[in-house]
């Protein structure tokens, strides 16, 4: 069987999301191959999802870019790809299978790719002269590729993306890090402090605190734009655990995989987060949830109070106490030893 091509976003939380629709096309393709294109920084979490064969780099920003998007073509060309789902609506990215001669592009022609697009999924033109607002989250904009535009029945809910981290590997890394799997944790993703998505650093002191005087241990987690709130943190409670300078991003997940229960902002590590299936409780800006959150049903959100007029996209109207219940909800919900 000759394998499938799909184009994924490049940044992580996006990728994230294109898995559900990669699972829909490994449903109506069973047993073929599914190889995917994305950026260097959302490869990594290629291997821990399933139905993925292969994973090719394609930088999010090619200067001048002709010859990187040839050398790829180059080399997709000896795949014998069958067909390429475009998740993404750039004509960049579209130029790619069009270069590597894949007979069957599907993707809606957003940027005029009439050709180099060459198979439209149905409403097409209906999505071509909206205006205004999207109101469908994005995780529905890339099913709606997979599925060639036809809405799925109503009692088929659409699949949530998935991130699996074996038992074998997570055993590993415990055993690498010499973490107790008998203590419960909890996981930080606080993004940059300065970053109006982000939560008051006082607050998530006051959590880490909490959790402290019952056992738990407090793991910070993130990247190069968390360390600073990571020192932040560690300044008023030294307890806390800092793999913010983690160099690989697969790493981050066994670190989020082994943690009892997670608690994040709005960002790409939080969309991995709800893809792994813990306990998530993700803090948002007014009314942002639904439309940029992740769709997995076990992750809940605080959000400001429903009177909070949209366009407030700050956390600080999100109180500590609802942040104390929402974490206990996940707990009992999700993990019922810790209750």
């Amino acid at each position: 069987m000759r394998p499938i091509l799909v184009f994924c976003l490049p940044a992580i939380g996006d990728f994230i999301r294109c898995h559900a629709a990669i699972q829909i096309i490994a449903g109506r393709f069973p047993g073929q191959p599914i190889d995917i294109v994305t950026s260097r920084i959302a490869a990594p979490l290629a291997r821990l999802m399933p139905h993925v064969r292969k994973v090719w780099i394609a930088e999010k920003h090619w200067k001048p870019g002709l010859k990187e998007r040839l050398r790829l073509a180059r080399k997709l060309r000896g795949e014998n790809y069958q067909a390429s789902y475009m998740l993404t609506s750039s004509t960049k990215a579209s130029l790619v299978p069009w270069l590597a001669g894949i007979p069957e592009r599907i993707g809606y022609p957003r940027e005029f790719q009439f050709g180099i697009v060459n198979r439209l999924p149905a409403g097409w033109l209906k999505s071509m002269i909206a205006f205004g607002p999207r109101k469908t989250r994005l995780a529905e904009q890339v099913c709606a590729v997979a599925c060639r535009g036809k809405k799925p029945a109503e009692d088929r809910p659409l699949p949530a993306p998935r991130l699996v981290v074996s038992a074998e590997e997570l055993a590993g890394w415990r055993q690498r890090n010499g973490i107790d799997p008998a203590r419960p944790v909890i996981a930080f993703y606080t993004s940059d402090f300065a970053n109006k998505r982000s939560w008051p650093m006082e607050r998530f002191v006051s959590i880490a605190r909490d959790h402290v005087a019952r056992g738990w241990s407090v793991w910070l987690v993130g990247g190069p734009r968390e360390r600073q709130a990571a020192a932040e943190i560690r300044a008023h409670l030294p307890e806390a655990i800092d793999f913010t300078s983690t160099p690989d991003i697969a790493e981050s997940m066994c670190q989020i995989a082994a943690s009892t229960v997670f608690l994040g902002v709005d960002g790409g590590i939080s969309h991995a987060a709800g893809a792994l299936g813990g306990p998530c409780v993700l803090i948002y800006g007014s009314n942002r949830a639904y439309v940029h959150g992740p769709v997995n049903e076990q992750v809940l959100f605080v959000e400001p109070p429903i009177s909070t007029p949209g366009w407030v996209e700050n956390t600080r109207a999100v109180s500590e106490d609802r942040v104390r219940e929402a974490l206990t909800a996940a707990i009992q919900k999700n993990t019922p030893q810790f209750t």
